[in-house]
């Protein structure tokens, strides 16, 4: 019938019964929906898995630790760094210091230091060439002793007996 009467189509009556039924319906739907999608959001929580959680934790355990080293060897990198160039610059210093010292000891030892503690204090002086005496030697290398050393006990018993044997 209403696909007969053409006018039909725009009589909004015919379809007030079924709105408000579809409408109280709707309400008793809602209301029973909420519960009912709460309950599917209960059910459809996803539940945690022993062994995913406990490889996550590992996992970031694992991080964790892998930056805490990399912090831990760059501090002591750091604290090297530091006491290499401390020692560097206490070897600068004491070669500072070194030199400091050699430059005394040769101002206190050196041949002008020297030649001059001789003139005054020994009252010695430079040899002069008419003062330089030449010996040639012409028949060659000799060795002279200069003076008669004195003998040990064995060898003054040795010349009495050499001399006892020759009287008899």
């Amino acid at each position: 019938m209403a696909l007969t009467d053409r006018n039909a189509a725009y009589d909004l009556t015919l379809f007030e019964e079924e709105e408000e039924l579809a409408k109280a319906k709707s309400r008793k739907n809602i209301v029973y929906d909420l519960e009912e999608e709460r309950k599917k959001r209960e059910k459809a929580k996803p539940k945690i898995n022993p062994l995913t959680a406990f490889m996550s934790t590992a996992v970031s355990a694992l991080v964790i630790l892998a930056v805490a080293a990399i912090i831990h060897g760059q501090a002591q990198l750091t604290e090297l760094n530091q006491q290499i160039s401390d020692a560097q610059g206490e070897l600068t210093e004491l070669e500072s210091y070194y030199t400091q010292l050699e430059m005394k000891v040769e101002n206190k030892l050196g041949p002008s230091v020297i030649e001059e503690y001789a003139k005054n204090v020994l009252g010695m002086a430079k040899t002069e060439s008419y003062r330089k005496e030449f010996i040639s030697l012409s028949d060659g290398d000799k060795a002279e002793v200069a003076g008669d050393k004195e003998k040990n006990i064995f060898e003054k018993i040795a010349d009495l007996l050499i001399r006892e044997d020759s009287y008899s």
